[in-house]
């Protein structure tokens, strides 16, 4: 048995088990979705996309997504700091609403 068959078996399975769950699971377009992961599995199986790029591909796709999520993560950061003294203002302006409106009802806020 040649590798070349071994690798297109596999990626046959992975393209019927993939065409089979986007299909219960109601997705649109099962078919394109079973092919495009029969090709991948055939492209890396066989060795048409060699390891070297896969690992290049995923470096770089991994420092870009950092690169875009660290701003991201900056900004809500800069959110959460400038928003701290206003929610704490308001809980204060809360609670001494509600003190000053218990004594002015003779109430003891219990």
């Amino acid at each position: 048995m040649s590798d070349h068959f071994l690798a297109l078996l596999i990626a046959d399975l992975v393209g019927g088990v993939t065409l089979w769950k986007v299909g219960r699971a109601g997705a649109t377009y099962p078919w394109a979705w079973s092919l495009g992961a029969w090709a991948v599995t055939a492209a890396f199986s066989t060795g048409l996309v060699p390891a070297q790029t896969m690992i290049l591909v995923a470096g770089v796709t991994m420092i870009v997504g950092v690169g875009m999520i660290t701003p991201l993560v900056g900004a809500i950061a800069v959110v959460v700091l400038l928003a701290t003294p206003v929610i704490v203002v308001q809980q204060l302006c809360g609670r001494w609403r509600t003190a000053t409106a218990a004594r002015a009802s003779g109430h003891d806020g219990r």
